[in-house]
């Protein structure tokens, strides 16, 4: 991995820092998948996922604020990315969100995984316009 963060992705997590909206993507999956023994998973129509974007986004730039902390490095791989997120995820049910579902979790992890590796506006661009959202931190007025 790079050894430094990307601008966009630092001027995202300042504009989410001070209550500014952020262009960004719908995370996560609507469906969870079941296993049919010996064949391929298939999407399980029984039950309709609801992700809060808002919890989300939360703990993906919960994440990338963490990693610009000046005292943390930036992962060395996926596995040391994965292992930090472990304690940072426990972290984030404790102080904010206890209700994050394992779909939010994954999705926001990947999203933070990708904008410290190629950029924000790479992370997020390449979607049909219908899955671009803005998000905003909660509960911060706009300076």
């Amino acid at each position: 991995m790079s050894q430094k963060i990307k601008a966009d992705v630092l001027q995202a997590l300042a504009d989410w820092n001070n209550g500014k909206p952020v262009r960004s993507i719908e995370l996560g999956h609507v469906h969870k998948m079941k296993e049919h023994p010996g064949g391929m998973p298939a999407i399980d129509l029984s039950t309709r996922l609801y992700n809060d974007q808002e919890r989300a986004h939360a703990y993906c730039f919960y994440i990338l604020t963490w990693y610009t902390a000046a005292e943390n490095e930036l992962p060395k791989s996926h596995e040391d990315f994965m292992a930090t997120c472990n304690v940072l995820e426990k972290e984030f049910r404790e102080v904010q969100h206890a209700d994050l579902t394992a779909e939010e979790l994954d999705a926001a992890e990947s999203l933070a995984w990708k904008a410290m590796l190629i950029g924000w506006r790479r992370a997020v661009d390449g979607h049909s316009d219908a899955r671009y959202i803005e998000v905003t931190k909660p509960g911060v007025a706009a300076t």
